[in-house]
């Protein structure tokens, strides 16, 4: 584990995000249009200008769910969301992910999730604004910082696998799970760290915006 500034974390996460920003771009704007509801391939297609077969290939890196009716999801994983009081849904990625969803759609999202270390859950409502209804108050939420290698294509390997919420900072520490390399913050912290990745990622879709 490691103890770095947060406005160094920040810089980190945001230079990653500027020189891959090419390669992050079809997932920022898949987030976009899933924040505003239901998404299905023609819809994907359009609004990125992918021919079918450039659809497909996507869909398979990004490793998401269609449905019976062609409708596009994310993965399901360990984080339990549920957006502005519709039917609640799993995703895959790190803890942070589960706060940069909510800051850049723009919506609300109560999050359950389980800390890897003692198995209690951690559940908080998640807003552009910041977090409500935190519990444990103590929660903290863990992340490996992008690193030169770090790309779109190996971002679920090399960061997302490594984000957990833990109930407190002494569970996570001593968890022989967590990375050597880590950061440890706060969820409020680290919910600042979501909101400046997803003004960043807003302000990259709107120069390039097709």
């Amino acid at each position: 584990m490691v103890d770095i500034p947060l406005q160094d974390i920040i810089t980190t996460h945001t230079d990653a995000l500027a020189a891959h920003a090419e390669g992050f771009l079809p997932m920022i704007r898949l987030l976009l249009l899933l924040g505003k509801g239901s998404v299905s391939r023609e819809q994907l297609g359009t609004t990125m200008r992918l021919s079918r077969e450039e659809v497909e290939a996507f869909v398979q890196s990004a490793h998401l769910v269609v449905d019976m009716d062609g409708t596009l999801h994310l993965a399901p994983g360990p984080h339990q969301i549920q957006l502005d009081g519709e039917e609640p849904f799993t995703m895959a990625g790190c803890a942070l992910d589960t706060l940069l969803f909510s800051m850049l759609t723009g919506r609300s999202a109560r999050v359950v999730s389980t800390c890897p270390a003692t198995g209690t859950q951690v559940s908080l409502t998640v807003t552009p604004q910041g977090i409500l209804d935190l519990n444990p108050q103590a929660a903290v939420v863990s992340l490996r910082l992008p690193g030169e290698t770090t790309n779109a294509c190996n971002t679920r390997e090399t960061i997302c696998a490594y984000g957990h919420f833990f109930v407190d900072r002494e569970s996570a520490s001593t968890w022989p799970g967590l990375h050597p390399e880590a950061v440890l913050l706060s969820v409020e912290d680290a919910a600042h760290l979501a909101r400046e990745i997803a003004n960043a990622s807003r302000r990259y879709a709107e120069k390039t915006e097709v």
